[in-house]
Parts: C-alpha cells; sequence; structure tokens
C-alpha cells in the first residue's frame, strides 16, 4: 500500500515533468510550487471525505445543505456622553435708564419713612447707614447697588416702625388693665388700639403711630403717674445698657433701676418714678468726662481708617452729630451715634 506521499502525484506547470508526492519544486526545471491547502469534511452519510467546496456527496449522493450563519457583529459600544452642565445663568442686567428713573422715586418714598422714625424716636442708625452707602454708589455711577441700597433701607426703616407699633399695642393693652384695675373705663384706649390696627392694615402707618400716641394720652388720663413711671424707669434701662458698652460703672444706678421696677409691680408709681429718676442722675455724674474722651478715641480712629484709604464719610458724619450732642449735653444721643460709629468702624 503505497503512502499519502507518494499517492499525491501532479505535472509540473512550468516543464511538464510528473511528480509524485508533496515536493516544494520541481527536479527537472526548478520551478517552486505553492501548495494551497484544501479544507475538507466529512460526509455526514458515509463518512467520506469531501472537498469543502462540494454540495454533494461524490461516493453516496446525498446533497449539503450549507446553512447561511448570521454572526452578529458587535458595534463597539459608544461612548456615553455626559451631559454637558448648564451654563452658568445670568441675571439680566437692568436697564440703566430704568434704574436711574426708579432711585429717585425710591428716595422720595424712603425720605418720609426716616424723619417718621425718628419723630417718634424710633432707630434709624442701620437705615441712615444703608442711605449713605447708595449715595455713594450713585456717584460711583453704580446705579443698580444704589437701588439695591435705598431697597434695604425702606424695609429696614419699615422693620423698625412695625416693631414700635407692637410694642404700643402690647403696651396699650397692659394699660386697659391697669385702668380697670383701678375701676377706670378703659374703652378709650380700647379703641386706640382698634384704631392702630386698622391704620395698620390698609398701611398708613404715620395714622397708627399717631393712634398710638393718641391712647397713651387717653391712657394717662386714666393712670396717673402710671404711664411717665415706666417710661422713665425704659429710658434708664436703656441708658444704663448704652454706658456698659463704653465699660462705665452704673452698679449704682442698675440698683435703683431694680428698685423702681419692684416699686412698679407694687403699683407705687410715684416712688417708682422717683427712683428711676435717681438713677438717671447718678449715670450722668461720669458721662461727661466719658464723652470727651470717647470722642478722642473716635477721632483717632477716623483718621487711621482714611490713611489706610477706606471711605470714612459715613465716620465723618456720625462723629459731628455725637459731638454736637455732647456740647449740647444731650448725653443719650451722644452715646448713640458713638454706638454707631463703633458699628461703622467694623464694617469698612
Amino acid at each position: 500500500m503505497a503512502s499519502e506521499d507518494e499517492a499525491f502525484e501532479f505535472d509540473c506547470p512550468e516543464c511538464g515533468h510528473h511528480i509524485k508526492g508533496e515536493i516544494s519544486k520541481c527536479p527537472k526545471c526548478g520551478v517552486e510550487f505553492v501548495i494551497e491547502e484544501v479544507s475538507e469534511f466529512e460526509c455526514p452519510n458515509c463518512n467520506t471525505m469531501v472537498n469543502s467546496d462540494s454540495t454533494i456527496c461524490p461516493k453516496c449522493g446525498v446533497e449539503f445543505v450549507i446553512e447561511e450563519v448570521e454572526v452578529e457583529v458587535e458595534e463597539p459600544a459608544k461612548e456615553e456622553r455626559k451631559p454637558e452642565p448648564p451654563a452658568p445663568k445670568t441675571e439680566a442686567k437692568a436697564d440703566d435708564s430704568v434704574l436711574r428713573k426708579q432711585f429717585p422715586e425710591l428716595v422720595a418714598e424712603v425720605k418720609p419713612l426716616l424723619a417718621l422714625a425718628k419723630d417718634y424716636g424710633i432707630d434709624t442708625a442701620e437705615g441712615r447707614r444703608l442711605i449713605d452707602k447708595a449715595v455713594r454708589s450713585g456717584k460711583g455711577n453704580d446705579v443698580a447697588a444704589a437701588v439695591e441700597y435705598v431697597k434695604e433701607c425702606r424695609r429696614s426703616i419699615k422693620a423698625g416702625i412695625d416693631e414700635r407699633l407692637d410694642r404700643d399695642v402690647e403696651h396699650l393693652e397692659r394699660l386697659v388693665q391697669v385702668a380697670k384695675s383701678m375701676n377706670s373705663n378703659p374703652s378709650s384706649i380700647s379703641d386706640a388700639i382698634r384704631a392702630v390696627n386698622e391704620r395698620r392694615a390698609v398701611g398708613d402707618l404715620k395714622g397708627a403711630l399717631e393712634e398710638a400716641l393718641k391712647g397713651k394720652k387717653q391712657a394717662e388720663k386714666l393712670t396717673g403717674k402710671y404711664i411717665e413711671a415706666h417710661e422713665l424707669t425704659d429710658e434708664l434701662e436703656k441708658l444704663i445698657g448704652s454706658c456698659e458698652r463704653f465699660y462705665v460703672d452704673v452698679r449704682e444706678a442698675k440698683k435703683l433701676l431694680g428698685e423702681a421696677k419692684d416699686a412698679g409691680e407694687h403699683g407705687d408709681w410715684s416712688m417708682m418714678g422717683i427712683l428711676a429718676r435717681k438713677g438717671r442722675e447718678e449715670v450722668m455724674k461720669s458721662l461727661p468726662e466719658l464723652m470727651g474722651s470717647e470722642l478722642k478715641k473716635a477721632k483717632s480712629q477716623l483718621l487711621e481708617a482714611k490713611a489706610e484709604g477706606k471711605d470714612v464719610n459715613t465716620l465723618v458724619k456720625l462723629l459731628k452729630e455725637a459731638g454736637t450732642a455732647a456740647k449740647m449735653q444731650k448725653y443719650e444721643e451722644a452715646l448713640e451715634r458713638l454706638i454707631e460709629f463703633k458699628s461703622e468702624v467694623k464694617h469698612l
């Protein structure tokens, strides 16, 4: 039986020499052969080896059904794109012409509010500070900032007035009870409370403050020394608080304040007023000297701030007001301006 190599025969395509077996070049002419491998498969019916290109078995005649196999080619996964962050929102800049028109209208609205608050002893320090900032911003052509400062000022003053009215109503309600305890008819005070609330409901702040003042005057007629004594006591307490900010020795005044409150709790309003006056006199003894030293300190702080290139317009204004009040011996007002001065220095 011949070997596999000997069974393989073919003629040289170059010279026609007959060749047996698998060799890489013709032994006669020397041409090199490229022998391609032919893939085969086994017939499933008779096991005969069949050329892969055949559609029928040459031995048993069975036909081959070649199924096309679809090969799914996975497409490369698309890179998941992260959503781009939204562009930062830019606030639409208001038209300067609109702001320039709005600014004087707001100022015209705020000025009477400031005057009203001052007339009724309501603290306007924050509001005036904001107005000063608005004026400086306006001079610097920053109209948007100027408008915002005036709006803040308006909110501040209205909040101060509302707080004052809340206290007034609460005070009048207490006076109703006092009048009743003295067997007096408190209907006039109750009418004042109702009028205050009605005025507030329609936004008439000036009218509400006026009605509260009328109610207090009506209460004075019914309660005698009660209102005067309580106002003196409240003023003394406020004065003591201001002096403590400057490390003044107010121990004796605080003792008299406590005694005044005790007298009021026992219904002795005459003694309450007397003790409150004595406490005020005690505090006043140390205020002239205090004013001199504190005004000097404030002037030194002003010069330092100016040397550092800071805006000292508000400081100059407050220091002038404090000095004027001190010369007129209005020490409570002078102290308030100096407290505002210290606060403004911290804001610089």
